[in-house]
């Protein structure tokens, strides 16, 4: 009895709070972290998901007690389970999800160690000095437990909260095999080696079931919580190579944009400059059949001189000055190359998308349908480009006759690759398909300053 209340009332709650700590509250705790880490928003859907990864992962901890499933076996249903209920929450690719799954498993372990390694050196002294607080400290452990993963969690996501978030899944797929590593390491000291249980001794005191040199066990705690840490730097300096790797690949698309535009125009240049050496010479064919009254056959003169006049120019109204430069020069060319050309195309006034990337689309787009007629026989080559706006989304679609690929789509090559970057670029998405001797684009932009009036 203390205090009038019987004392089996405080054995329950002491033995009931680690349990919750341990099976309710720390898995979700885990769940919760790892649906911020993916990028997943608070739902409905994310709760439930929530509830059952708690459950599933209170009834994998029995089954892996059971059956003994103390190394990497129990590791990789946990990570299973964690990185399925990820998927039910989010619908994000199996590989990012795995990786996040080790990441956030290796924390836990991590924490796991350095409360197993507290509770050896520190905590348990005290408690078998004072017999009274032998029920409080599991729950007391748990909560610390909980605390140091998020404590984790909570640096971790300030530092490198942008590598985790917005990952390459071939780095995080990296990455995921020294994580991985590290939690068996965790697990296999946590249960080899601290043990589940202390042995007291009236005389010598507690000890437990294998000897161990705690100031070694520290070292090892702090090396791998360390390691884990390098290993998402190492991640970080990785995909600062990979950007460093792409702005190049940019910068070369870019340029070889321009050597194409540069000898465009040249090539228009050189028709322009001979017509207008020729004007004269055709201004007086007109005047002299004017002044014989042959009026019909100066009519036909003139619609060949007109026809001549358009093909060096093609006149475009996007509503962007810098796209219509470049699409009249564009879809020119391809005038010239016996193209039927049908362009519907308008910009939105004000937009968040840059000219450079409205142009590097655009360009690379015509470019590799202008190159994919010239493989057709004349009569067969067409052009058509369209662009819709519906809200902050905006659609490119492109069309053109190509040569009979029996559906293949073709790798993507550096234009294509251009396109896909600056589409990402905006949170946007390109498709592409092949249908006989047609083949399609369609490029989906988010432009997120565009007022949406529709």
């Amino acid at each position: 009895m203390i205090d009038g209340i019987p004392y089996s009332f405080y054995l329950r709650w002491y033995i009931a709070l680690p349990l919750v700590l341990s099976h309710v509250v720390l898995p979700a705790v885990i769940f919760l972290y790892f649906c911020k880490i993916r990028g997943i928003g608070r739902s409905r859907g994310q709760w439930l998901w929530c509830g059952c990864y708690v459950a599933l992962s209170a009834a994998l901890m029995v089954l892996e007690r059971r059956l003994g499933l103390k190394g990497s076996p129990g590791l990789v249903l946990e990570i299973g389970l964690l990185s399925l209920c990820g998927r039910g929450a989010g619908k994000r690719g199996w590989m990012e999800n795995f990786a996040i799954a080790v990441l956030v498993l290796s924390m836990l372990s991590v924490a796991d160690g350095l409360i197993s390694w507290a509770d050896q050196r520190i905590f348990a002294p005290v408690v078998f000095s004072h017999k009274h607080l032998i029920y409080p400290s599991d729950g007391v452990r748990e909560f610390l437990k909980v605390a140091a993963v998020t404590a984790l969690f909570g640096g971790m996501l300030g530092r490198f909260g942008r590598v985790v978030e917005q990952g390459d899944k071939r780095v995080l797929g990296w990455t995921a095999i020294p994580m991985f590593f590290i939690a068996l390491v965790e697990r296999i000291i946590r249960h080899s080696i601290y043990g589940d249980s202390l042995v007291f001794d009236q005389v010598s005191g507690f000890s437990s079931i294998v000897d161990v040199d705690h100031g070694e066990m520290l070292f090892l705690q702090v090396f791998a919580c360390v390691c884990l840490f390098l290993v998402l730097f190492a991640c970080e300096k990785i995909l600062d190579v990979f950007r460093d790797t792409e702005k190049m690949r940019l910068v070369r698309q870019q340029a070889l944009a321009q050597e194409i535009y540069i000898r465009e125009a040249a090539m228009r240049y050189k028709r322009t400059r001979s017509f207008r050496h020729d004007i004269r010479n055709h201004l007086m064919v007109l005047e002299t059949l004017l002044d014989d009254g042959r009026e019909d056959e100066a009519r036909n003169y003139l619609s060949q001189l007109k026809e001549v006049s358009e093909s060096l120019a093609w006149e475009v109204s996007t509503g962007n000055a810098a796209v219509d430069a470049l699409l009249g020069s564009k879809l020119a060319l391809a005038k010239q190359e016996g193209i039927r050309v049908t362009c519907d195309i308008k910009l939105p006034d004000k937009s968040g998308i840059k000219d450079m990337d409205w142009c590097m689309i655009l360009a690379n787009a015509a470019d590799n349908a202008i190159e994919a007629c010239r493989k057709v026989d004349i009569g067969q080559r067409y052009l058509r480009l369209e662009g819709k706006r519906k809200g902050n989304f905006y659609l490119i679609f492109l069309e053109n006759s190509c040569q009979p690929g029996g559906g293949q789509i073709p790798e993507d090559g550096i234009g294509l690759s251009g396109i896909r970057a600056v589409a990402e670029t905006y949170g946007g998405r390109v498709e592409n398909e092949m249908c006989q001797n047609k083949y399609r684009l369609r490029v989906l932009l988010v432009d997120s300053r565009q007022e949406i009036t529709d």
